[in-house]
C-alpha cells in the first residue's frame, strides 16, 4: 500500500479501502491455474504479481490481465 501517512485519517482510510479492494478484483480475476502457482510461489500476494508483471516485460509479451 501506499504512504498515506501525510494524509486526513478519513482520506487516509479511504485509500488503503481502494488498494485492498483493488487487491481482492485483481485475486478473484485469477484463474485456477494462476492461483496454483501463486501457492507454490509462497509469497505475498503484491510481490508475486510485481515479480510476474516483470517476467512479462522480459520476455516482451504484453502483461496480462490478472
Amino acid at each position: 500500500m501506499a504512504n498515506t501517512k501525510k494524509l486526513p485519517r478519513q482520506e487516509r482510510k479511504a485509500k488503503k479501502r481502494d488498494a485492498r479492494r483493488a487487491l481482492k478484483e485483481k485475486w478473484g480475476k485469477l484463474n485456477r491455474k494462476l492461483r496454483q502457482e501463486f501457492v507454490k510461489a509462497e509469497k505475498p500476494f503484491t510481490v508475486w504479481l510485481r515479480e510476474r508483471e516483470a517476467a512479462k516485460k522480459e520476455s516482451g509479451t504484453p502483461p496480462a490481465k490478472p
